[in-house]
């Protein structure tokens, strides 16, 4: 099973209802490792690893522009093709769609689960307004 929290009060509010259940489960939470540790501390579990991803390495100016990537990377499997995610940025910034009507279309593609459509509307808001920031 896998869930996706927009925000970390209700990632947090998970964490506490798991623990409050007593289910013994194992729970694995992909995020920025001081907010997940903050979230994970006040519900009142204890971290036991860490796993850290080091990032892209190699020829990075043949990877596709960051908007780009970073929509094709919320698919944990890669179904999500890079090609898709431009055309939908494209689409966006002409009007021919909104946020969510491409964000439910590029959504359909993760087999995963874990493409996080409230992250992806925010980033193509910003870049329908102008306001994204590559850094």
């Amino acid at each position: 099973m896998a869930a996706i929290f927009d925000t970390a009060e209700a990632m947090e509010g998970f964490l506490r209802e798991v623990k409050a259940a007593g289910w013994g489960l194992s729970v694995n939470v992909a995020g920025l490792t001081e907010e997940v540790h903050t979230c994970a501390k006040r519900a009142g579990i204890a971290r036991h690893s860490v796993e850290y991803s080091p990032g892209f390495q190699g020829a990075l100016d043949r990877l596709p522009e960051r908007p780009v990537l970073e929509l094709s990377t919320m698919c944990g499997h890669g179904m999500v093709s890079p090609n898709l995610a431009r055309k939908m940025l494209d689409r966006v910034r002409e009007g021919h769609r909104t946020p969510e009507q491409a964000t439910a279309y590029l959504g359909r593609f993760c087999s995963c689960g874990v493409f996080n459509p409230a992250r992806a509307i925010r980033l193509l808001e910003a870049v329908r307004a102008g306001k994204y920031r590559a850094s």
